[in-house]
């Protein structure tokens, strides 16, 4: 009634309340009165997400692979994530729903550039058995980046679930494999057969 309404947030929504362009309130799980024509509401979600990347790099000896991993992060500082970008509420909805996903974009740009260098010291071989050190290097990369420090992330984790080289090249890794370890039971089976035991215990059987 003449502009006056009320509003309710969960716990994990951190809310600023702006009247006449100045910080009134702030704080998670706010429930307020307000008056509407002279105030404005920045609503922040503030639990922990988890978003998808893949980007391709090529390594030292110019094959294409493709990198696969998740990243968790956490909205340590919404203030400073609300100055950055646009949280005000709309007919009480968060209407930016691609503020996350400028997030989500800005986490991937950075976790690739955390990787190339290394990437590109690598060979093929030698980056598909790196999952680990390059989750590590992403890992590392994204809590000093100062831009996603500017942004009031935090990252808490980061899991590369697969490094994997281009499908042509994958079936050649896997037949130069299988013939290798045909090569090998090959070689096995030969010198087996004519090691000194076998020749004693053929003989023995033909006497």
């Amino acid at each position: 009634m003449f502009g006056i309404n009320f509003i309710k947030f969960d716990a994990m929504t951190h809310v600023i309340q702006f009247s006449n362009g100045k910080i009134k309130r702030e704080g998670k799980g706010l429930s307020f009165y307000y008056w509407a024509p002279k105030t404005s509401i920045a609503a922040i979600p503030i639990g922990s997400k988890d978003i998808q990347f893949i980007f391709r790099e090529t390594t030292h000896d110019f094959q294409k692979i493709a990198i696969q991993g998740q990243i968790t992060y956490v909205i340590t500082d919404p203030k400073q994530l609300s100055e950055v970008l646009d949280f005000t509420l709309v007919n009480k909805q968060q209407h930016k729903e691609d503020n996350f996903e400028k997030i989500n974009q800005r986490l991937n740009n950075e976790a690739q550039t955390a990787t190339a260098k290394f990437i590109q010291q690598l060979d093929l071989k030698s980056a598909i058995r790196s999952a680990k050190e390059i989750g590590e290097m992403i890992s590392t990369g994204l809590t000093n980046s100062k831009a996603i420090k500017h942004l009031g992330v935090e990252v808490i984790n980061v899991d590369v679930i697969a490094v994997t080289p281009t499908p042509e090249m994958a079936k050649a890794l896997e037949t130069e494999t299988r013939e290798a370890l045909q090569k090998e039971a090959d070689q096995a089976y030969t010198n087996d057969a004519t090691s000194p035991l076998n020749k004693k215990e053929k003989f023995a059987r033909v006497s």
